[in-house]
């Protein structure tokens, strides 16, 4: 059932796509038998082809009711939307892959899906969600012992580190990932790492480098036949030599850019290469024509949605406009590049604009707001430091290099003066003392000459010590401030428990861990369940109108102690609304479920309460709870929704028993022949076999509630 509800979006997708009616007549003369064959027309360039050859794998799939085939067809078709620059419907297709694999338990295919997903939202400018698919699907390729995948993933991480600005990452990413890539013979993969490996290269300012490297990637490219990336090598090619004023080279490699873009149907990566050659126009004073392509190029990627392509022509345009002192208009596209540019923290790309921002207001006369620009682009460029730091470096390699030489040259001529005043001396005895002296004198110069060069290669040895002691101490203060900021956003303030940010953060691995666990079977070497414990604070709205919130504060954070107390440092525990607390116990035995909300419940009953003064006060609680997963022979049958709502359920049949209880399901087994517990909780959650427990006389003493209202903290 869930197979023909995936494949009902596919046939809504397939009356949208008009080009399959026009593509029909030629897949009759040439049938397409496999998805091998789509792959084959997607890499020559005939994206509407292999469009409508994936729609009628599709179909096929539906009536054989083959759901792998089914979820490799999805696939296809995201890589076909990606090439089109259809981003979101190439995500959509991914994450219907992604449900079929998982259900199917196909790991390898998961991880594959996991980095396309992965690479989809880096694709978007969404970074962070990008590292997080990445880093799971290489955890996957790690556990599963495939290099090439790990490899892979390294590449795809590389890219992002790249489009953050954060080079030296990106290159560390990138060549351990070239290593590998070579050594399994994956070429494709191995023109993308160089082809990147180029651009960042361009990008540090060493030109000679990055043609090295783009010039390698075109040529693997033009062997593998892959259309798609040999055009975006041809645009990094013209790019470059666009920035090196090889003006003709650079129109005639964006050209053929242009050219295989259009036949390809990718309308992002097609007007990446007008704007470049737009920009080819101004560079050689073409400004009309050159402001006219840019204009239009912003239409048409704001209509398209391409926001890092807006990001890049508002820089240009501003560049372009500044040149011909329109500083107004330069003024405004500077301004809306930096606002989409901190949008997506792109940090290399924020210090261009405030640099272009900085000559704008200092050709205005606006000096006050240049010096606020040139500001926030040093903050900007201080998170970026290790980098600077490498460059600074280099560059004073360079200098005491050049002084070296000309030192050397200098000795060179020196030496060739003394030959000569030797000869004359031969010839001349008068000439001998004059020669003598001559000597000494360069000598002397030699000398102090060596001497100021050590003086300075110590001063310059002693500066950059200095400077990276200096960036020690920033990065340890960064790192310290990171970490308290972390820690703030994470804790309850009053009771120093974690709040639901921290859940968010930590849950949903966990589930996964422990779904993971039992179903490989490891579950049975070891405590693998998760305890979820529900508690809420009875009659604690008493004490705050009594006794005042300062009270139910001091409450609260004894009440806290209590918990931490029982349960393990390594559990999680959560301070989930006012008086409700959550405690998820991690590596644990469902058979401890009731002995913990036991042992809990005691505790707060036999604990005195200060209040202030000489107020005290005896309390009880109520706790619902249950294991996760529910039924350990099918550990991916109930979503965290499912098991929350299970647990609220169980507090409140707690609560509307009388208070001061617990009560929660200690396990499930659907192979039980008869249930445990047939009543509202069964028919309510449609459990089979669920075993309830309750600190009450017996389970007919338990008031299930009718319609609980229950708040679902997050997705599974």
């Amino acid at each position: 059932m869930k197979v023909h509800t995936l494949y009902a979006t596919g046939l809504i997708w397939l009356s949208l796509f008009s080009v399959c009616a026009s593509a029909q007549d030629n897949l009759n003369a040439k049938s397409l038998e496999s998805l091998e064959d789509v792959s084959a027309l997607r890499e020559a360039g005939k994206l509407s082809e292999a469009k409508a050859g994936v729609l009628l794998i599709l179909e096929r799939s539906r009536i054989d009711e083959n759901s792998l085939e089914m979820a490799s067809a999805f696939s296809e078709l995201g890589y076909i939307l990606e090439q089109q620059n259809d981003y979101m419907q190439a995500f959509r297709s991914y994450n219907r892959a992604l449900d079929i694999y998982t259900q199917q338990q196909r790991y390898e295919s998961i991880a594959k899906t996991l980095s396309d997903i992965g690479q989809n939202y880096r694709y978007r400018a969404s970074y962070k969600q990008a590292f997080d698919y990445l880093n799971r699907a290489m955890e996957l390729y790690e556990s599963l012992g495939n290099t090439l995948g790990v490899a892979r993933q390294q590449l795809n991480v590389g890219l992002v580190y790249k489009s953050l600005g954060r080079y030296e990452d990106a290159l560390s990413s990138l060549t351990q990932a070239l290593r590998v890539l070579r050594t399994n013979d994956d070429t494709e993969s191995v023109s993308l790492c160089l082809s990147n490996i180029g651009d960042i290269y361009r990008d540090m300012g060493q030109l000679k480098n990055a043609e090295t490297y783009l010039t390698d990637a075109l040529t693997i490219n033009k062997q593998t036949g892959s259309v798609q990336q040999t055009a975006k090598t041809h645009q990094k090619l013209g790019d470059l030599y666009l920035e090196m004023g090889r003006f003709e080279q650079a129109r005639l490699h964006l050209n053929q850019a242009v050219k295989k873009f259009s036949g390809i149907d990718a309308p992002l990566d097609h007007e990446r290469a007008n704007v470049a050659l737009a920009q080819v126009e101004l560079a050689v004073g073409q400004y009309d024509v050159g402001l006219t392509l840019l204009q239009q190029a912003l239409l048409r990627a704001t209509d398209g949605n391409f926001i890092t392509l807006q990001t890049h022509i508002h820089q240009a345009l501003a560049n372009a406009f500044l040149e011909q002192d329109d500083y107004d208009t330069a003024l405004q596209h500077a301004q809306k590049g930096l606002l989409q540019a901190r949008e997506r923290e792109e940090l290399a790309t924020q210090a261009q604009l405030l640099s272009v921002l900085v000559d704008i207001y200092s050709a205005q006369g606006n000096y006050q707001q240049a010096f606020n620009s040139l500001l926030k682009k040093n903050d900007v460029l201080e998170q970026v430091v290790d980098r600077d730091n490498t460059l600074i470096v280099r560059d004073m390699q360079t200098e005491i290099e050049l002084d070296r030489q000309a030192q050397s040259i200098e000795l060179l001529r020196k030496n060739r003066a003394i030959a000569l005043a030797e000869a004359k001396q031969r010839n001349l005895r008068t000439s001998m003392v004059l020669g003598g002296l001559i000597a000494l004198l360069l000598v002397i110069f030699l000398l102090w000459s060596r001497y100021k060069e050590r003086q300075l290669t110590r001063t310059l040895k002693r500066e950059v010590r200095n400077r990276t002691q200096e960036l020690e101490v920033k990065n340890l203060e960064l790192e310290n401030a990171y970490r308290t900021l972390e820690q703030a956003s994470l804790r309850d303030p009053l009771t120093g428990l974690y709040n639901r940010h921290h859940l968010e953060a930590q849950l949903p691995g966990e589930i996964q861990r422990c779904q993971h666990a039992h179903a490989s079977g490891d579950a049975k070497q070891g405590n693998h369940d998760l305890l979820c414990f529900l508690i809420d604070i009875d009659h604690f709205k008493d004490i705050n109108d009594v006794y005042g919130h300062l009270a139910g504060d001091r409450f609260l954070v004894q009440f806290a102690q209590i918990i931490r107390d029982v349960f393990r440092q390594t559990d999680l525990t959560i301070r989930w609304g006012g008086e409700e607390f959550l405690v998820i116990c991690r590596y644990s035995s469902r058979d401890l479920l009731v002995d913990l909300a036991s042992r809990f419940s005691e505790s707060v009953r036999q604990h005195v309460f200060e209040l202030g003064g000489k107020v005290r006060c005896n309390a009880t609680c109520s706790i619902g709870f249950a294991p996760i997963p529910l039924d350990k022979s099918k550990p991916f049958e109930h979503n965290w929704q499912t098991m929350f709502a299970l647990v609220d359920y169980c507090l409140y049949a707690a609560k509307q028993s009388g208070r001061n209880a617990w009560v929660g399901v200690s396990d499930v087994q659907s192979t039980m022949s008869t249930a445990t517990e047939s009543g509202p909780l069964a028919s309510k959650f449609e459990l089979s076999g669920a075993r309830v427990s309750t600190s009450l006389n017996n389970l007919a003493s338990i008031a299930w509630p009718e319609n609980p209202q229950t708040e679902i903290p997050l997705e599974s």
